[in-house]
């Protein structure tokens, strides 16, 4: 009969050894990423229930730190998980705040932002514990470890004094917040001369995030469709953001690689992480767009509001904005296909102002047609070298007769 002592429960948390072998997600890691299904789904429906210009500035500033949230707490496991009793209880713990932190959001936009702020401080102050508790066994990390965590605990206490002072010097306190966290993987790694991330599960990371807010989009399309009367305009709406969606998760995976990802490259590195969040909010927003224009069409109104149109075309060029950042940091800013890229940015952002009082259907598929004409042409570029190539299965070489 084994016995489990408390050394099995509890071990030392080194850094781990990267990009060797192969390092696949945790069941763990995929508990993690679901809860933030709530936070995205908190941020759509604030953004669905105040589909105003006002709307969508909060729903933005609201993303960009939650989207932080997960980020920090994805690159922590990568680098130190090491899968015992205190990185399970850190990690569980983390889940249970982000689902206090999606409850918190609505409460938001209705004025009253104190269940947020606590909740994200604390999620700071247990990234804090967490640094921590791996710094005694970091070995030559230390520093980067160390730079962390009072990155993290700066971002906490200025997060948590934001609530000594009134709107809108408040938000602004938020915003230096976000900065000095997003300041502290530069500075860690500036100071560490060791890998400091796994190039090849960060990507599968990402990738997951993706299919979060993709799989958002579909909810939305779906739950809207359900709710009002099937008629031509509603449907034709659903079967084209549905088709953006489907554009976007062939473009992304078809294109979209890991190759800059390396001690050697840390500028390309922090483009291609960071450079997703232009694409993960604007793929959450053209999915409210999408869901705007079916209950227009349901309703027969004739063209969506500027806010919408924004939500819809904006968003959609967000999401080309991040294939831009992350195939500059892969093949350079003069790669291919970097003109058709800015060419259909610019397209997207022009049907804002031309696709004033077009039929809601008419403006979708518009977005719909720009984005599969220029990830037709990535893949023509750029395909079979994305992460989808990653699970192929290997060619099998027929016997010798």
């Amino acid at each position: 009969m084994c016995r489990v002592t408390m050394r099995d429960l509890i071990r030392p948390a080194p850094m781990r050894e990267f990009d060797v072998g192969e390092r696949t997600t945790t069941w763990l890691e995929l508990f993690f990423d679901l809860c933030f299904v709530a936070a995205v789904a908190a941020l759509a429906d604030g953004l669905h229930s105040e589909p105003t210009l006002r709307g969508l500035w909060h729903f933005a500033a609201l993303f960009v730190p939650v989207w932080w949230a997960w980020m920090e707490f994805t690159w922590f496991a990568t680098a130190w998980d090491n899968d015992d009793l205190l990185h399970r209880l850190g990690m569980l713990t983390a889940m249970l705040l982000v689902i206090v932190l999606a409850a918190g959001i609505p409460r938001v936009y209705e004025g009253n932002d104190r269940v947020f702020v606590l909740t994200y401080a604390a999620m700071q102050g247990l990234l804090v514990l967490m640094f921590a508790r791996v710094l005694p066994h970091a070995g030559r990390a230390r520093r980067f470890a160390r730079n962390y965590m009072v990155a993290d605990a700066i971002g906490g206490l200025v997060m948590l004094a934001s609530l000594a002072v009134d709107q809108p010097l408040r938000y602004w306190m938020w915003a230096l917040a976000v900065v000095v966290l997003m300041l502290g993987p530069v500075i860690a790694v500036r100071a560490y001369e060791g890998q400091p991330f796994d190039s090849r599960h960060i990507p599968e990371r990402y990738g997951l995030f993706t299919i979060i807010v993709l799989g958002e989009s579909v909810v939305a399309v779906a739950a809207s469709l359900g709710e009002v009367a099937l008629d031509g305009g509603a449907i034709a709406s659903a079967l084209l953001g549905f088709g953006i969606a489907a554009a976007i998760w062939w473009g992304y995976f078809e294109t979209v690689s890991s190759t800059s990802l390396s001690r050697e490259r840390v500028g390309a590195s922090f483009l291609w992480g960071y450079g997703h969040l232009f694409g993960f909010g604007g793929i959450a927003a053209a999915a409210i767009g999408v869901e705007l224009a079916i209950e227009a069409g349901a309703a027969g109104d004739h063209g969506l509001s500027l806010a919408a149109r924004l939500m819809l075309c904006g968003g959609a060029s967000s999401f080309l904005v991040t294939l831009v950042a992350v195939h500059t940091a892969e093949i350079g800013w003069r790669g291919a296909g970097m003109l058709q890229r800015w060419a259909a940015i610019a397209a997207l952002l022009a049907l804002v102002w031309v696709g004033r009082g077009w039929p809601p259907a008419l403006l979708v598929g518009t977005v719909f047609a720009v984005l599969v004409a220029t990830i037709v042409l990535d893949v023509v570029r750029l395909g079979g070298q994305g992460l989808a190539a990653d699970h192929q299965p290997d060619e099998q070489v027929p016997p010798a007769p």
